[in-house]
């Protein structure tokens, strides 16, 4: 089953400035861009996408502490886990498109 912390989760991308990244964009408090490389195998290491994290932007203007960032990036991983990871279809039921 998604956790329903992930509906404000959204997976874009601008190939005409950025075109080797990706970003994530959370909508839910506190809202927050997340700029970063796309690299081989970045969805199934944690490491590898936290060092690849371009750039970190606060839609409300103001800076969470690391620890508070950290986590954020964590549940950025935890999404991005379940959007392109190669286990992705457990978590859709059968009827549901991928």
């Amino acid at each position: 089953m998604i956790p329903n912390k992930f509906k404000n989760y959204f997976l874009g991308s601008n190939k005409l400035f950025f075109p080797e990244y990706e970003f994530v964009i959370k909508l839910s408090f506190p809202r927050v861009f997340v700029r970063f490389l796309r690299v081989e195998g970045y969805y199934t290491d944690f490491e590898k996408f936290f060092q690849n994290v371009a750039e970190v932007q606060y839609i409300e203007g103001s800076k969470l502490s690391k620890i508070e960032e950290r986590q954020i990036l964590n549940e950025v991983w935890d999404f991005l886990t379940m959007e392109k990871g190669p286990n992705k279809a457990d978590f859709f039921g059968k009827n549901d498109k991928l």
